[in-house]
């Protein structure tokens, strides 16, 4: 681009008087406030995602004769969003006639500690997610009296506690733990996937003013 920030701070060491400060603020401050809004954005559509989601899944899991299961996912959703949301709302207005690395970095520092009492409450979700749809797959297991009694006669050796083998609840126990454990890092790959990209714009675009102020 042209008239980018990179070329007007390069002009202003090829030529001596070139460089125009003001250009450079007013190019910083829209694209500072470009990435501002898209972050919310990106924020919001999310959690309209999730309420879409959490009105959607009691549905399917209707036809999947899971309703209380469906309306225990949704629930857990809704609360999710609903803390999310109080979260979102919080950030406090900018000071008239902050600048913009002020600006940016006071919503850095906000978005920190949005993501850091989500993360509290939401990473421990995972397991209870998991744990729900655990449960509809024994139901639907138990529920297939013929299959279990046919599993029963050609395993005679396999140890069953109700109708589900032991391995079953072994190895939901261990992912269950599994899950808690590392329920940080599984909350920190989400918040990656649905917003690495811009979070490294912003990132980057902090180094470059720390670097012009230097």
């Amino acid at each position: 681009m042209k008239n980018s920030i990179e070329n007007i701070w390069k002009e202003g060491f090829l030529e001596e008087g070139t460089l125009d400060l003001p250009k450079i603020n007013r190019l910083y401050e829209q694209k500072s406030q470009h990435i501002v809004d898209k972050i919310k954005s990106r924020l919001k559509f999310n959690l309209r995602l999730i309420i879409g989601m959490a009105i959607a899944i009691p549905l399917i899991y209707f036809l999947l004769d899971a309703v209380w299961e469906g309306l225990a996912i949704s629930v857990l959703m809704l609360a999710t969003a609903w803390f999310s949301k109080r979260q979102i709302e919080q950030i406090e207005p900018v000071e008239t006639g902050q600048n913009s690395y002020d600006y940016l970095k006071s919503f850095q520092e906000w978005l920190d500690t949005v993501l850091l009492k989500n993360g509290r409450v939401i990473r421990f979700t995972y397991p209870i997610y998991f744990l729900i749809v655990i449960n509809m797959i024994f139901s639907s297991w138990s529920s297939q009296e013929e299959l279990v009694n046919e599993v029963v006669q050609k395993f005679p050796d396999v140890t069953f506690i109700g109708d589900v083998p032991l391995m079953a609840w072994v190895f939901t126990a261990v992912v269950t733990v599994l899950m808690l454990l590392f329920s940080k890092q599984i909350y920190n790959f989400d918040v990656r996937l649905m917003y690495g990209r811009i979070f490294d714009k912003l990132d980057a675009t902090i180094e470059e003013m720390e670097s012009l102020r230097a």
